[in-house]
C-alpha cells in the first residue's frame, strides 16, 4: 500500500535526504520545467509568477534564493518537489550587466525564456543587447516576448471588458473588438526592436483586483497555454489547475496542500513514464508516502498508527491491482508508458486530495470514517483522470 514505507521503529518515514536521492534519477531524465525570466525590475515578472502559480507576492519574495551574482531562483511550491522553477535575472538596468555567468549557469537547465517588457518602455537597449548573446548561446530555446501594463496606454478603454481582441482567428468571437490605438503601433515597435529575439509575442495586462479592471488576468490564459505547450505532459496537466477558479475561496492551508498534491502528482506521473516494468512502483509509493507526511504537516496533524491505517485504506485494493496492471501494460511499447504515467498521476492526485480532506476534517475536530475517505478517493480519482486528459 502507499503508506507501507512508514518506519515503525523511529516513528517517522524516510527523511528528505533519502527521498531526494530516490527521485533524483527521475529529475535527471525529465527535469522540472525551468523558466528564465528576463526583464527590468517592474516589468511584470512577479505578476507572471503570481498568475501561473496563484502564489501571493509575499510567498514569491520569500521563496527566492541567490543563484548567480545577477540572478535568483524561485522553486514552486518548494525546492524538494517543485512544479516549476523560475530564474529571475536582475541588474538589467545597470550598464555593467554581463550575461556570461547566467549563460553558463542556465545553458542546459532552462527550457524556456520569458522576456517581460512594459508596452510604454522605449529604453530597452540594456535588455536587448544581453538578450542577443543569450539567444546566440541557445538559439533553439523558445523565447516569449510578454508585453505588459497595456492599461498604461489605453486611456479609458478597459481591454479586459469583453472579448479578447488578441485571440487567434480560430478562437475569436464574431464580435471581437478592434485593438485600440495606440497599441497596434506600440506592439509593432516592440516586435521590430526584438526582431530575431522572440518566438512568440503575447500582450497581457496582469493587474491587481483593486485596480478595478474587469479581468485582472487579461491575456493570462493565452500566456499560460503558450507556456504549457513547452512543458512535459505530467507537469503540464498539473499546472493547468494551479489558478483554477475553484480554489478562489480556499484557505492558505488548503492552497498550500493543493500545491503539494499537484507537485507530487506531476512527479509520480513522470516516474510512471519510466519505460521499464515494475521499477517505478517503489518510487511512486515513496512519492505518495512523502505526500501524506507533508499534508499532515500543513494541517498540524500527528500521524498515529491508527490514522495510517485509515489513510492507507482510502483506495482499498485498487492501488495494488492498478499498479500491477500498469506493470504489465509497460511491456507494450508506448501504450504502456502512457498508461503508467496517467495512472500514477491520477492515483497520486486522488490519494492526495482525499488525504487533504481527511486532515482538514481532523483539524476541524471531526473524525472522518474510512468509508467517507473511500468515497472522496473515488470522486477524486475521476477528477485525476480528467485532469490528465485536459487540454
Amino acid at each position: 500500500m502507499a503508506l507501507s514505507r512508514w518506519n515503525w521503529r523511529s516513528g517517522r518515514p524516510e527523511d528528505d535526504a533519502d527521498y531526494e536521492q530516490q527521485i533524483q534519477e527521475i529529475r535527471d531524465k525529465t527535469p522540472v520545467p525551468t523558466i528564465w525570466l528576463f526583464g527590468k525590475t517592474g516589468s511584470g515578472k512577479s505578476s507572471v509568477i503570481r498568475f501561473l502559480t496563484g502564489a501571493e507576492d509575499a510567498t514569491i519574495g520569500e521563496g527566492y534564493r541567490p543563484e548567480t551574482k545577477t540572478s535568483r531562483r524561485f522553486d514552486f511550491p518548494d525546492s524538494l518537489e517543485p512544479l516549476l522553477t523560475f530564474l529571475d535575472t536582475r541588474g538589467l538596468a545597470e550598464a555593467n550587466y554581463d550575461p556570461s555567468d547566467d549563460i553558463a549557469a542556465f545553458a542546459d537547465s532552462t527550457q524556456l525564456m520569458i522576456v517581460t517588457v512594459r508596452i510604454a518602455d522605449h529604453a530597452l537597449h540594456r535588455v536587448i543587447e544581453p538578450l542577443r548573446r543569450i539567444r546566440k548561446a541557445a538559439p533553439h530555446r523558445p523565447i516569449m516576448l510578454v508585453l505588459t501594463c497595456l492599461h498604461e496606454v489605453t486611456g479609458a478603454t478597459d481591454l479586459s471588458d469583453g472579448p479578447d481582441p488578441f485571440l487567434d482567428s480560430d478562437g475569436a468571437d464574431a464580435t471581437r473588438p478592434p485593438i485600440p490605438d495606440p497599441l497596434p503601433a506600440l506592439i509593432q515597435e516592440k516586435i521590430n526592436q526584438f526582431a530575431g529575439l522572440h518566438d512568440a509575442v503575447i500582450p497581457v495586462d496582469l493587474t491587481q483586483l483593486e485596480d478595478g479592471f474587469a479581468d485582472p488576468n487579461f491575456g493570462g490564459d493565452r500566456l499560460k497555454h503558450a507556456i504549457l505547450d513547452q512543458l512535459p505532459l505530467a507537469y503540464r496537466q498539473a499546472i493547468l489547475t494551479l489558478n483554477d477558479s475553484e480554489t478562489d475561496n480556499a484557505s492558505s492551508r488548503q492552497t498550500r496542500a493543493r500545491w503539494q498534491v499537484l507537485a507530487s502528482s506531476a512527479l509520480a506521473g513522470t516516474a510512471g513514464a519510466v519505460p521499464v516494468p515494475w521499477v517505478d512502483i517503489p518510487i511512486v509509493i515513496g512519492i505518495q508516502t512523502h505526500l501524506a507526511m507533508k499534508l499532515a504537516k500543513i494541517y498540524d496533524q500527528e500521524i498515529t498508527p491508527a490514522r495510517w491505517a485509515v489513510l492507507s485504506s482510502a483506495a482499498g485494493t485498487r492501488v495494488a491491482v492498478r499498479l500491477g496492471m500498469r506493470g504489465i501494460l509497460k511491456l507494450i511499447p508506448w501504450v504502456g508508458i502512457a498508461a503508467g504515467a496517467a495512472t500514477s498521476f491520477a492515483f497520486t492526485y486522488a490519494l492526495g486530495m482525499s488525504w487533504d480532506w481527511y486532515f482538514a476534517d481532523l483539524r476541524k475536530g471531526h473524525v472522518p470514517s474510512p468509508e467517507q475517505l473511500k468515497e472522496i478517493f473515488a470522486e477524486e480519482l475521476k477528477r485525476g483522470h480528467e485532469l490528465w486528459r485536459a487540454k
